[in-house]
């Protein structure tokens, strides 16, 4: 570098000078570039990651949510058929209490004698009061059905909801993925141009140096010249 300076004029130093600054501005302004682009390349990637992260805590508890629902709610179809069970075997002992009471009506109306007469009162009286006990079980059994049926329908909109909610997540799993493995690959290449560019501002810099020094040096003899005149 000294041999190639020492060629040049002062003018011509001075313009060298110029444009080595030049040189080193816009090799800065390069490196500021790779570095905001690293930067924002790393933050993605940690935004992705984090999110991925977040994500599959969420799919991963969603997934035992929708277990833990599908399992009550098979429990309660379960409850809601033996309800139903229960409700049929008190309709049909109903209608055959209902056939015994009118029965014993007719026996009670075509009763000879007072020990006929009482035999088919107390099956009367009998058959009315099973019938009475059958009709409030079948109230009771009727209104169970019903609470059951209500929540089967509220099971039905979580089991909806959540599935729903699964799905969403898996579908936009990919595309973080996707994005962190992009993030990768241009945190990779942002950090290769920000070492070239680092490379480049820095030789810039030391060539404007020994440049400034040499034209430091030219400018020093000269004044000690015009001053011995």
């Amino acid at each position: 570098m000294h041999t190639v300076l020492g060629v040049f004029t002062l003018a011509n130093l001075a313009k060298l000078a110029e444009r080595l600054k030049q040189q080193k501005m816009e090799a800065s302004k390069i490196r500021r570039k790779n570095e905001r682009d690293l930067k924002e390349a790393v933050s993605l990637g940690r935004r992705s990651s984090s999110g991925l992260r977040r994500l599959e805590r969420h799919l991963e508890h969603d997934k035992e949510q929708l277990t833990d629902i599908n399992m009550e709610f098979n429990q309660i179809l379960a409850r809601k058929e033996s309800l139903e069970r229960l409700a049929k075997s008190a309709q049909e002992r109903l209608l055959k209490e209902m056939e015994a009471k009118d029965q014993a009506e007719i026996d009670l109306a075509n009763a000879d004698t007072d020990e006929a007469k009482s035999n088919a009162q107390y099956r009367l009286d009998v058959a009315v009061e099973k019938i009475q006990e059958l009709e409030s079980e079948l109230q009771i059994r009727e209104k169970a059905v019903q609470k059951v049926e209500k929540e089967i329908i509220d099971y039905t909109k979580s089991q909806s909801t959540t599935s729903q909610k699964i799905h969403k997540e898996v579908k936009s799993k990919p595309a973080l993925v996707t994005q962190l493995k992009e993030s990768k690959v241009d945190s990779e290449k942002f950090q290769k141009k920000l070492e070239t560019a680092e490379k480049r501002e820095e030789n810039a810099a030391k060539a404007l140096a020994k440049v400034t020094a040499k034209l430091d040096e030219m400018m020093a003899k000269k004044r000690k010249a015009a001053a011995k005149k």
